[in-house]
């Protein structure tokens, strides 16, 4: 065979369809926590320095629930989990009843949507993120160099990075290594896979929702309306770029919360 083709079919994002498909052996992915969706994921689990696009119509119906094993997992080594502009602030005590390392958390705002894609890029290149979940502004729906821009940060990491888009972006092109459609109710999550790299793609499947997230939630007008320097959420100036903050425990959270902490189950 020509030494320059088998040089390209020992590219690790090359595969051959008369290739079985390999566990995680190689360590570039890890196992999601739910044994059926492992069995449909190429390599048996989340694609380690890649994207992966959860495309959803709604925050809240599940996507806590399909990331905690491996926010929990990640939380537990020397990097930080990074959430970077969520439309609520996490609910807490639910992350800490999967076993997830609140002080590991940092939670970053952007008041510019450019800002928000700077602000993930510039996480992945850090290599400080065992793992990150970004919220991405329908502003940029279609802008497919914006993502190559991420895809290729993400290739230069070992994080897991998990990009959240609405539905209609499945109509977009996208470099993303893995793309799931989610679908939620209270007691299930739908999914239905996309797009996967080097494995197949079209397979449908349910999840049953843990109770630990399933806590009933509190309607966000009952909650006390605080001043922004009381309810945890730190918000970028105009001039002066994005800010991080740190996940606040549940003791800290305490009754000083805003109407934007409705929880992120």
């Amino acid at each position: 065979m020509n030494r320059l083709l088998q040089t390209l079919l020992a590219r690790p994002d090359v595969w051959q369809a008369s290739s079985p498909r390999t566990a995680t052996a190689t360590g570039d992915a890890l196992p999601s926590g739910h044994a059926a969706l492992d069995r449909v994921l190429h390599r048996g689990g989340w694609p380690r320095a890649a994207l992966t696009e959860v495309l959803s119509g709604n925050c809240g119906i599940g996507e806590m629930q399909l990331l905690a094993p491996a926010l929990a997992h990640c939380s537990r080594g020397s990097r930080r989990l990074f959430f970077v502009c969520p439309p609520y602030l996490p609910y807490a005590p639910a992350l800490l009843a999967q076993d997830v390392a609140l002080e590991r958390l940092l939670v970053v705002r952007a008041e510019r949507d450019v800002d928000t894609l700077w602000c993930t890029e510039q996480i992945l290149r850090s290599g400080a993120a065992a793992c990150l979940l970004a919220w991405l502004p329908e502003s940029r729906l279609g802008d497919y160099r914006a993502l190559r821009r991420l895809q290729l940060a993400a290739q230069g990491s070992a994080s897991l990075a998990f990009l959240f888009r609405p539905p209609q972006a499945a109509h977009s092109l996208s470099p993303a290594a893995l793309r799931i459609v989610l679908r939620g109710t209270r007691e299930h999550l739908a999914l239905e896979i996309l797009k996967q790299r080097g494995g197949q793609a079209g397979q449908q499947l349910t999840l049953a929702r843990a109770n630990a997230l399933l806590q009933p939630r509190i309607d966000p007008a009952l909650l006390p309306v605080v001043g922004p320097d009381l309810s945890g959420q730190m918000h970028c100036p105009d001039k002066s770029g994005p800010t991080a903050e740190r996940m606040p425990c549940p003791a800290e959270a305490g009754p000083t919360v805003s109407r934007a902490s409705a929880a992120l189950h």
